[in-house]
């Protein structure tokens, strides 16, 4: 292959910047609750939830520079390919669901008491989520571990994409041109007919604390979000057909794609919630994802530094683990007399949530993907870490 692993190290550092935008979404919501930062800063913190769209886009990307020149089209190869996707996710999933279970079962029994019927579909996520199947329905979405429920919508991802791979592995420059405005273009639908059509209605107020059933399927769905995946591996086929130019470094096209990002961010509150959070900066995404590991900027080398590279590589684990943490630490808090919102209590839980992910990554995912690739395969067919593609 005639990428090289340094060229990725700078989205390594990106994924970091993301899953901390996420945590700090919920900390703000669950820590501060009822608190509002300045407008600006609100807008902010308000919109962590489009750090999960970046990682639909950069999904698909990496997925594609690593597989779209030889795709996995035949049943060895699409059995090796799962494995691998399997052996990369699952160690920390199921980790983070077993941390998270002891608030998860106590919710359940708390809802049983007042609302058996409601506790009832809450818990089919016993069986859904740590079948990756607990998207498909908007009650269970985010029951369990919340943040598992993006792991379910990759898991229709991965699933799909062997069969994806030999078509989009296949097409020019113009066809990737049609391409991408197609899935962005079904990014945006289904939420342009949420706005229209408001089978919740909320009159124009869904957020993401604030979501009738419609709202939580558009959101949660993984065919909805699977355009955004798509258009993913689209920008890491346009990255291979350019594998052979010479690095640029593009500060003012990378300066303004990054100014998009965090004006949209800081004035999330005035863009229309259901675009935003299904994929309104995707194609930003997909461009910023293209360009920066080619650029030889200041902000890149950052990036590709090796705390942020490792951080990156922890960025997985960080994510799925920071709410089931963040519920123990308050609990253990509430037991203390301790106020959640004091600064050291906030500094310590960040401090040690991602302490706890290095050590997840090196600990757990590491070696559990070995033992399980070495165990359903004997060997290691293909690139299971997403961001080394290998020979």
């Amino acid at each position: 292959m005639a990428s090289s692993r340094q060229h990725l190290d700078a989205l390594t550092g990106l994924r970091f910047l993301a899953a901390a935008h996420v945590v700090a979404y919920h900390v703000y919501h669950l820590v501060f609750t009822g608190a509002e930062a300045p407008p600006g800063l609100h807008g902010l913190l308000d919109s962590g939830y489009v750090g999960v769209s970046f990682f639909f886009v950069l999904s698909g990307f990496i997925l594609g520079y690593n597989y779209l020149e030889r795709p996995p089209d035949t049943h060895a190869a699409r059995k090796a390919f799962w494995v691998a996707r399997f052996a990369r996710v699952y160690p920390v999933y199921a980790l983070g669901l077993a941390v998270a279970a002891p608030a998860f079962l106590k919710g359940l029994r708390d809802v049983w008491a007042v609302d058996p019927s409601q506790a009832s579909r809450q818990a089919e996520a016993l069986v859904l989520a740590p079948l990756l199947l607990q998207s498909w329905t908007p009650w269970t979405a985010l029951a369990w571990n919340a943040a598992g429920w993006s792991l379910a919508v990759e898991a229709v991802f991965y699933a799909a994409f062997p069969f994806l791979a030999g078509r989009l592995g296949r097409l020019g420059p113009r066809k990737l041109a049609v391409g991408a405005a197609v899935a962005y273009g079904a990014a945006l639908l289904l939420p342009a007919l949420y706005m229209l059509v408001d089978p919740d209605h909320t009159g124009g107020t869904a957020s993401a604390y604030n979501s009738g059933p419609w709202m939580l399927a558009l959101r949660f769905n993984p065919l909805a979000r699977l355009p955004e995946f798509i258009l993913g591996i689209l920008a890491g086929r346009f990255f291979l057909l350019r594998a052979g130019e010479a690095p640029r470094s593009r500060p003012v096209l990378l300066a303004v794609l990054g100014g998009l990002v965090v004006a949209a961010l800081l004035g999330s509150t005035s863009l229309p919630f259901p675009l935003l959070h299904n994929g309104l900066l995707a194609p930003v995404f997909a461009a910023l994802i293209v360009l920066l590991p080619r650029s030889r900027g200041a902000v890149a080398r950052v990036l590709a530094s090796r705390p942020l590279r490792l951080l990156g590589e922890a960025s997985y684990a960080l994510y799925i683990l920071h709410m089931p943490v963040l519920f123990a630490w308050k609990s253990v808090l509430k037991r203390l007399g301790a106020e959640p919102t004091s600064a050291w209590a906030v500094a310590a839980y960040v401090v040690g949530v991602v302490c706890l992910s290095v050590l997840a990554y090196e600990r757990v995912e590491k070696p559990a993907r070995g033992w399980i690739r070495d165990l359903w395969t004997g060997r290691a067919e293909q690139p299971a870490t997403g961001l080394q593609p290998r020979a």
